[in-house]
C-alpha cells in the first residue's frame, strides 16, 4: 500500500475567561482565563498526554497562552497572531441583549460572511489570515504530522465549517476548554478532511 500523507489536527478552545461566562463578545482584548474553572482542560490534558505532538501553535492572546501552560505539551511552541479570534470592534465586551436591536448586528447573524461589524474586522480579513496559516502547514507537511493549535471559538468554527461540508459555521459548538480533532489526508495533491471526532468524547466530556 504506499505511504499515504496525512496530518492530525487537534483544535482546542480556550479556557473560560470572565467574558464568556457573561456571554460578551471577545476577540482582540486581551483577558486572562479564570483559574479554578478549568475543569474542561484538566480533562482535556489526560486525553492529550499519550499522543506525540510534532508541533503547537497557539494563538499569542493570553487566554491561549495561560490555558496551554495548563496541557504541559512536550512540543515545540509557535505563537501566530493569525490564530486570534475575529475583532469584534465596537461589539467588544458587549453581549447579544444589548446588541439585539442594532440592525448591523441582526446582519451580521443572518449572514457573517457579508455583515459589518463596526470598527471591526471583515470576514475576508479573518478567514483570509486562517487560511494562510493552514496553507503554510499543508505546504510544509511531510508525510505525517500531528499538531496542536491552542485558538478560540470562531476560528474553530471557520476551520471546521471550512472543510466539513456537512456543518455551517453556526452550527460548530465547541465548548470552552475543549477540542475538536480533525484528520486532513492528501489526495492527489489536494488535502482534505477524512474525519473529525471530539477530545474528550462526547460521552466523556459531559459534566
Amino acid at each position: 500500500m504506499g505511504t499515504c500523507d496525512y496530518m492530525d489536527v487537534y483544535l482546542v478552545r480556550h479556557g473560560i475567561t470572565a467574558w464568556n461566562k457573561e456571554k460578551r463578545y471577545l476577540g482582540h482584548t486581551d483577558k486572562e482565563i479564570i483559574r479554578g474553572e478549568q475543569s474542561g482542560l484538566i480533562k482535556l490534558k489526560k486525553e492529550l498526554t499519550p499522543i506525540h505532538f510534532d508541533h503547537v501553535f497557539t494563538s499569542d492572546l493570553r487566554r491561549c497562552q495561560e490555558s496551554l501552560k495548563l496541557l504541559t505539551i512536550p512540543a515545540q511552541v509557535t505563537e501566530d497572531a493569525r490564530l486570534r479570534e475575529l475583532d469584534f470592534g465596537d461589539w467588544e465586551g458587549k453581549t447579544y441583549d444589548e446588541l439585539k436591536d442594532q440592525k448591523a448586528y441582526q446582519n451580521w447573524l443572518n449572514n457573517w460572511e457579508k455583515g459589518i461589524i463596526p470598527n471591526g474586522e471583515s470576514a475576508d480579513t479573518f478567514s483570509g489570515r486562517i487560511d494562510a496559516f493552514f496553507n503554510e502547514r499543508f505546504q510544509r507537511t511531510l508525510h505525517n504530522e500531528t499538531i496542536l493549535i491552542m485558538t478560540h471559538g470562531g476560528v474553530i468554527r471557520y476551520v471546521v465549517s471550512k472543510y466539513v461540508s456537512s456543518l455551517s459555521f453556526w452550527e460548530v459548538m465547541i465548548p470552552n476548554g475543549h477540542c475538536i480533532r480533525l484528520t486532513f489526508m492528501k489526495y492527489e495533491g489536494v488535502w482534505k478532511c477524512s474525519s473529525l471526532s471530539a477530545v474528550p468524547s462526547q460521552e466523556k466530556g459531559k459534566s
